[in-house]
């Protein structure tokens, strides 16, 4: 909630979509996936210009969840998407903002921790950041 807020202080929307089949559970460390999370909505929110909208998504697909922060700003060139989940990279154009290059490293490294995968899609303009998690099943009573 509070990132709403500083969305639109900033000029920006923030908007979010939950489909309902995505109350499937991601287990994991909470306060590293909120960080997690934090992370790329902050990223977003530093990277884009006034007028962009930011979206939050979760769903389902087949035996994955998969939650996106997605946005219409500038995106990230696609020769350069690999090389971003490097501990200090910087996209040039990104250098007169604060940051130090370690949120998307950090980032990869919790997905990792919890058995995740993260996908950058063009959204022509903008970018999907997508963290796709295996499905918990519950157990059987």
């Amino acid at each position: 909630e509070i990132y709403t807020d500083v969305a639109e202080d900033d000029g920006k929307s923030l908007v979010s979509a939950q489909l309902r089949e995505t109350a499937d559970p991601i287990h994991g460390d909470r306060e590293l996936l909120t960080q997690m999370f934090a992370n790329l909505v902050e990223n977003a929110l530093r990277h884009c210009p006034p007028g962009t909208t930011i979206k939050l998504s979760v769903k389902r697909q087949g035996e994955r969840v998969l939650a996106s922060v997605a946005d219409n700003g500038p995106g990230i060139p696609p020769d350069e998407r690999e090389q971003v989940f490097q501990r200090l990279y910087r996209l040039d154009h990104s250098r007169s903002t604060p940051g130090n290059g370690l949120g998307l490293s950090l980032v990869r490294a919790i997905a990792d921790l919890h058995g995740a995968s993260i996908a950058l899609d063009d959204c022509q303009p903008g970018l999907a950041v997508v963290v796709s998690f295996p499905l918990v099943k519950s157990a059987a009573p």
